[in-house]
């Protein structure tokens, strides 16, 4: 009767020396852990979040095959990311409006520069009042 055991040198059911002498060398080796019967299929709902945790540029991705999944693997990554820190203030420049500082963005016109006792603005009329563009 021949040995049914599967040898490191694929010669299967046959019995020979060299077989158990590799096989005895690789004994030590854990056994193979068969592939899984499925594979991960594509998420239908992913978001992948960026912030920071603990100070430390941070990514979460969460994902879930069903709505409901999706919402609770997302309930349970709420709070981990540290909190987002206030904006800074708009710093505004001098100038003004965005078209330059003699732009009006008020009426959308040209405005006039004005230089008075070391003062500088720039203004224009609308019926019969000036307007600094504010």
């Amino acid at each position: 009767m021949m040995d049914a055991t599967i040898h490191t040198n694929g010669h299967n059911g046959v019995h020979h020396e060299a077989d158990e002498q590799i096989d005895s060398l690789y004994a030590w080796f854990p056994p193979q852990t068969p592939a899984p019967a499925q594979s991960c299929p594509e998420a239908a709902f992913s978001l992948t979040l960026k912030g920071t945790l603990d100070g430390v540029e941070a990514l979460f991705t969460v994902r879930g095959q069903t709505a409901a999944e999706f919402k609770a693997n997302l309930q349970a990554v709420r709070g981990l990311l540290d909190k987002p820190k206030a904006p800074a203030p708009a710093v505004t420049s001098p100038a003004g409006p965005t078209q330059g500082q003699s732009w009006c963005p008020l009426h959308n016109v040209q405005m006039k520069e004005n230089v008075k006792e070391g003062r500088r603005w720039f203004s224009h009329q609308v019926n019969g009042q000036w307007c600094k563009g504010q």
